[in-house]
């Protein structure tokens, strides 16, 4: 328990023993007793940006663990084969929670209708880049149907390439990232395009605003664009 004890809120007085209370003014720290009645709403914008951050630091490490741990079962093969299949099994449960979050007209995915709306949902999940901290890069629009995203910081490849996992790289760049992207993105038409793609000529070199380590082309199509898989066959073929 803090030393000295929060403020409680108007007829929320503290109830340490009980895990009771709610404070009177926004939190910055957990500096109050604990309390089963603390809510989100109870804390400041600034502990929940910190808050915001740290949950994108642990679903990173999750997913760097996650597959460690896979690759000392199955191996290190199989484990890159799942990367893809993992990431657009996430986007297809997990996007949906964001959709409110562009506007209140926008429920499913069906309410995305150009390439800006969908990127901007796709923004907002814990490894879509609103935080600079783990990546770092520019989008230039061509039109609106055609963007290219320079990337020049990637917290994941700079991990991979300080274990010298280069076969995970290319799964995870050349095939997870753009089938993870449009997955992202939701909409059918949207196709992702590597313009540079890792692993880079020099692993574990200086990430600067000169070289970029990834370029991707997004644009928006006319027709639905094949996904997962067959997307796999169709670069293959072509």
């Amino acid at each position: 328990m803090a030393k000295e004890v929060t403020p409680a809120k108007e007829g929320w007085e503290w109830r340490p023993l009980e895990s009771k209370g709610k404070p009177a003014k926004e939190l910055d720290y957990y500096d109050c007793p604990y309390s089963n009645d603390l809510e989100y709403e109870d804390f400041s914008k600034e502990f929940l940006i910190k808050l915001l951050r740290a949950g994108q630091k642990w679903y990173l490490s999750m997913a760097l663990i996650w597959w460690a741990e896979v690759s000392k079962k199955i191996g290190q093969k199989a484990a890159n084969e799942l990367l893809p299949e993992v990431w657009e099994s996430l986007a297809k449960s997990c996007m949906p929670l964001y959709y409110p979050l562009v506007g209140p007209n926008y429920k499913t995915a069906d309410d995305f209708k150009t390439l800006e709306e969908c990127m901007k949902a796709a923004h907002l999940p814990p490894d879509g880049g609103v935080d600079k901290g783990e990546w770092r890069g520019t989008l230039i629009w061509e039109d609106a149907n055609h963007a290219v995203a320079t990337v020049y910081y990637c917290y994941l490849l700079e991990y991979f390439e300080s274990i010298g996992a280069e076969d995970t790289i290319c799964a995870l760049c050349q095939v997870a990232e753009p089938r993870g992207a449009e997955a992202y993105f939701t909409h059918p038409n949207i196709k992702v395009t590597g313009i540079k793609v890792p692993p880079r000529k020099n692993p574990g070199g200086p990430f600067d605003d000169i070289n970029p380590c990834c370029i991707w082309d997004y644009r928006m199509t006319d027709t639905p664009q094949p996904r997962g898989v067959d997307r796999e066959r169709e670069e293959r073929r072509t």
